[in-house]
C-alpha cells in the first residue's frame, strides 16, 4: 500500500491479528512498563473477543466498552475519568468509526485536561497540544477510514455533532486485519461501503484538492467501486470476496479526505443524525448522488469523475463517463437497500421545516470545503426533493 508514504500513521496489513501480535505491538509503543487500555464497543465479534481474552492472560490491560454510534461526550468522558489514575501509555481502538474515534478522544483528553466538550466548535475553550501516549487503531468496518486520519466526529451536549481535527489525533499505528470485517452483516456492509466511497469523493470535489489527494481519491474511489458490491454479496453468502480490497480502499481514502476533509454531503449528514440518529454511513449515502450532479457542473470535476470511470468502464467521452458512473452508484445505493427518500427513512419532513433543520449545515466548515459553492437555495432545493 504505497499511500502510506504519505501518511504519518504506520499501516500493517495481515490476515489474522493474534493475542501474541497485539501483546508485541504494545511492547513496541509503550516498552516494558506497557498499560494498554483497549476501547472497543459491546457488539459480540468473536475474532475480536478470542483475541482479547488470549492478551488478558498475557498483560494487564484496561478494557472499556462505553462506545455507541455518534460518540457522545459524556460516555467518553466516563471512560477518561475512569482511566485518569491508571498509568495508561497506550490507547488501542478496536471497532468501526465510533470506537476508533472514541479511543482518539481518550487519548486527546487524558493527555490535555479538561471536558471534551470543551474542544468542540468554533467557541471551544480548549486546544490539543500534546499526547502522552501511544495510539493504536484496528478497524472492523471497512468505511470510516478512521485509523487514518487526524480527525474524530463526537456528539456535544447540546446535542450537535462536531468533528475535531489535530495532527495529535493520527493514530501511531494502524493495523487492518482482515478477520475482523469478514462478518460483517449486509446492513451494515453497504452502509460503510457507501461511506467510503463518499471519502473518496468528497475529496475530489474538495476546495482542499490538490495534485496528491486527486491521485489518492481517484486510486481508492476505482478501488471501493471494484469491489462494494463483491463485498455485499460476500455478506450474503458468507464468503470472504471483497473484504480485505474494500479495507483497504476505505483506508486509502481516509488518507486521501484526512488532508482536505469531506464536503457537502458530510454536512448534510450530520443534520440527519442529529435530527433523526440515521446512522452516518446511510447518512452520507442519503444525498451522494444529489452532491454528485450538483458538482459536476465543475469543469475540473467532472475530469477527475470522468477518470475514475474510465478506470472502471474504459474509454468514452466525458459525458457518457460522468453519466454512466452515476448510474452505477445508483445501482449498487438501490441494490444494498440504501434510502432514496425521507419516506424510506420512515422520516415524515413538512417542507416549512427545511430551513429551519437543514440551513445549520451552511455554517460547518465541511460545507464550504464543496467546489461548487452552497447556498439556501441550493439546501432547500435538494432536500424537498427528499421528500
Amino acid at each position: 500500500m504505497f499511500e502510506q508514504a504519505i501518511t504519518s500513521t504506520k499501516i500493517i496489513k495481515t490476515g489474522q491479528l493474534s493475542a501474541a501480535d497485539l501483546d508485541k505491538l504494545i511492547f513496541y509503543c509503550g516498552g516494558e512498563q506497557a498499560h494498554p487500555c483497549i476501547i472497543t464497543d459491546s457488539n459480540p465479534l468473536p475474532s475480536r473477543d478470542r483475541m482479547l481474552n488470549e492478551l488478558r492472560k498475557k498483560r494487564q490491560v484496561e478494557v472499556l466498552n462505553r462506545v455507541f454510534p455518534d460518540p457522545k461526550v459524556d460516555d467518553i468522558m466516563v471512560m477518561v475519568n475512569g482511566l485518569k489514575e491508571k498509568p495508561v501509555n497506550v490507547v488501542i481502538g478496536i471497532g468501526g468509526g465510533s470506537s476508533m474515534d472514541s479511543a482518539k478522544a481518550v487519548a486527546a483528553v487524558l493527555s490535555n485536561g479538561g471536558d471534551l466538550n470543551d474542544y468542540l466548535g468554533t467557541d471551544a475553550t480548549r486546544k490539543i497540544e500534546k499526547r502522552d501516549m501511544k495510539l493504536i487503531l484496528i478497524p472492523t468496518t471497512a468505511g470510516t477510514g478512521s485509523e487514518v486520519t487526524k480527525v474524530g466526529v463526537y456528539t456535544s451536549r447540546s446535542g450537535r455533532k462536531y468533528t475535531l481535527g489535530h495532527p495529535l489525533m493520527q493514530a501511531d499505528i494502524a493495523v487492518l486485519a482482515t478477520e475482523y470485517v469478514l462478518g460483517l452483516p449486509p446492513a451494515i456492509t453497504a452502509s460503510t461501503t457507501f461511506d467510503a466511497l463518499s471519502h473518496a469523493l468528497e475529496t475530489l470535489w474538495n476546495r482542499n484538492a490538490t495534485p496528491l489527494t486527486d491521485r489518492v481519491a481517484i486510486e481508492s474511489a476505482v478501488r471501493i467501486l471494484k469491489w462494494m458490491e463483491p463485498a455485499y454479496e460476500s455478506s450474503l453468502t458468507g464468503t470472504g470476496e471483497g473484504r480485505s480490497e474494500m479495507l483497504e480502499g476505505a483506508c486509502m481514502a481516509g488518507i486521501g479526505f484526512s488532508m482536505t476533509g469531506t464536503a457537502a454531503v458530510h454536512a448534510l449528514s450530520f443534520i440527519l443524525s442529529e435530527e433523526w440518529h440515521v446512522p452516518h454511513g446511510i447518512a452520507c449515502a442519503f444525498t451522494l448522488e444529489d452532491v454528485y450532479r450538483m458538482n459536476i457542473s465543475d469543469g475540473n470535476t467532472r475530469k477527475k469523475l470522468a477518470q475514475v470511470a474510465g478506470a472502471l468502464f474504459g474509454k468514452g467521452d466525458e459525458d457518457r463517463l460522468v453519466a454512466t458512473l452515476l448510474d452505477r452508484m445508483l445501482t449498487l445505493k438501490k441494490k444494498f437497500g440504501l434510502p432514496f427518500t425521507f419516506r424510506d427513512l420512515h422520516i415524515e419532513l413538512d417542507e416549512s421545516r427545511i430551513s429551519a433543520l437543514f440551513d445549520k449545515s451552511l455554517d460547518d466548515p465541511k460545507m464550504k470545503n464543496n467546489i461548487v459553492p452552497v447556498d439556501k437555495r441550493i439546501v432547500f432545493e435538494l432536500i424537498r426533493g427528499k421528500i
